[in-house]
């Protein structure tokens, strides 16, 4: 048998006078074995649920199993029990023995509870042989799973781990054991988790460009500055691994032959950064201020922000700007340059739109209605009967569509020299999206009365027409597909 032990009755009825006669001085000084067992508990509860799953080799809910075993724990420390969590080990042995697992644990159970209801004799009466043969074979059975089966299995850090974890517990006990684990496990994590690369470059000018509808001279005139900008999507924790690899593509261009103007690094999908990633953000200003270049950042969360503007990252007149989205700072980048003022509607004096309007039809031009539009005007309402097609002769329209909460999107914004309106009158269906004026603007307007006239009487000018709508159109199209694909590269 096991032993012989006293038959002394454990359980003692729980009284408040009993608080008084703790060694509270003795209770604070393990407050250091208190917080490891509440670290412990916490860890291990996650880790046996999913390890019970692969064991039982079927789901858990986990939301049910962390309740159940919080309710336990709270009725165990009232009346004076250790935190209690899934025993992986017990969960194996029943899978095993291929028993009941209700009556397994309702076993499991009776036995303390019989020994503190009738003394720590009732332990005695167990064979030792039985705790012994238990013991050994679930000993030998983990050894066997997890040091030689899964030899070939495991990559060969985690193996190193399990073995380190082993090793742990033979000389320094389980709970070292545990928590050299679960170090070498996050320090695994971090070393695998910083091999991926979080950032993503993707070309400009061709591919990439912001939401404004620029006529083809502009165009053709981003596409010949490519190399002007570099544009870098961060995702993810960004830390000190993620961060070195977009420090690497930062140092790598600007200390190349022909530096970029614009470093554009959209953080949309940047969940957070830590200190070391915010060193590397600054050393990266460093090189850029160097080379003469300007850092866009877009689309920051205002924590990123936060962390970043601690590490000392905030707004410097032509060197770091912060734009709300890659939208709008890819603008700000195309503006620049191609030497547009920013504010177009007190620039139209000295830069009118005349080149502009080049790419019209030859004799179209008497054909067209001059109008201005005051800014703030809406010049196409979404859902309207299509009708009139316009060329923006000078100014800005914005075109807009309104969320299913009421918000107003902007969509594009459209330049001198751009055509809107045609989809429609192609199509036949109503407008998709509303256009506004940014700025005051003037159009050139032909109505659908007009075309059909030309159609009639000048045929030559109409079939014109209409492959310049049609080019422009299949421009839009190509335009669209090619960033579609790099966005699914």
């Amino acid at each position: 048998m096991v032993g012989s032990f006293d038959s002394v009755i454990l359980w003692k009825t729980w009284t408040l006078s009993a608080l008084g006669g703790a060694d509270w001085l003795g209770v604070l000084g393990s407050w250091a074995g208190i917080v490891i067992a509440v670290f412990v508990a916490t860890f291990a509860i996650l880790f046996n649920i999913s390890d019970s799953e692969r064991v039982l080799d079927r789901d858990l809910d986990t939301n049910r199993e962390l309740r159940d075993a919080g309710v336990l724990n709270v009725i165990s420390g009232a009346l004076g029990g250790i935190p209690g969590y899934h025993a992986l080990s017990f969960t194996e042995l029943v899978k095993r023995m291929d028993v009941n697992a209700r009556a397994a644990g309702l076993v499991a159970a009776l036995v303390p509870l019989a020994a503190v209801v009738f003394g720590a004799k009732v332990v005695g009466l167990i064979p030792r042989m039985i705790v012994g043969g238990v013991l050994v074979f679930l000993g030998l059975a983990f050894i066997v799973e997890w040091v030689w089966d899964k030899r070939r299995l495991l990559p060969l850090l985690e193996y190193v781990v399990v073995l380190a974890i082993l090793a742990a517990v033979i000389v320094w006990g389980f709970l070292i054991g545990v928590v050299i684990g679960i170090v070498l496990a996050a320090v695994l994590f971090a070393v695998s988790y910083g091999r991926i690369d979080l950032v993503r470059e993707v070309a400009f000018g061709e591919t990439y460009r912001s939401n404004v509808d620029r006529p083809a001279t502009e165009r053709d005139e981003l596409r010949g500055l490519s190399d002007s900008v570099q544009i870098l999507r961060v995702s993810g924790f960004v830390f000190f691994g993620s961060a070195n690899r977009l420090l690497e593509r930062i140092r790598g261009r600007v200390e190349g032959t022909t530096p970029p103007r614009f470093l554009v690094i959209d953080l949309r999908r940047v969940t957070g950064v830590d200190s070391s990633a915010v060193v590397s953000f600054v050393k990266a200003l460093s090189l850029a201020e160097a080379a003469g270049s300007e850092v866009v950042f877009t689309a920051a969360s205002d924590p990123v922000r936060a962390q970043l503007a601690r590490g000392g990252v905030a707004e410097v007149e032509g060197l770091i700007s912060f734009e709300p989205d890659l939208d709008r700072g890819l603008q700000r980048c195309e503006d620049a340059l191609l030497s547009a003022p920013p504010d177009l509607a007190e620039a139209l004096a000295e830069h009118p739109a005349g080149g502009r309007l080049d790419g019209l039809p030859p004799g179209l031009a008497a054909h067209l209605e001059r109008v201005s539009v005051p800014e703030g005007t809406v010049l196409l309402h979404r859902d309207e009967p299509p009708g009139d097609i316009y060329v923006l002769e000078s100014g800005r329209l914005g075109v807009e569509a309104v969320t299913a909460e009421g918000n107003r999107i902007r969509l594009r914004t459209l330049r001198p020299g751009v055509v809107v309106g045609e989809i429609a009158l192609y199509t036949g269906g109503t407008r998709t999206a509303d256009v506004v004026a940014e700025a005051p603007s003037v159009v050139l307007r032909i109505g659908r009365e007009s075309i059909e006239r030309l159609e009639a009487e000048e045929p030559e000018l109409a079939a014109t027409l209409h492959r310049w709508l049609a080019t422009t159109l299949a421009e839009r199209l190509t335009d669209t597909m090619r960033t579609f694909d790099v966005l699914l590269d």
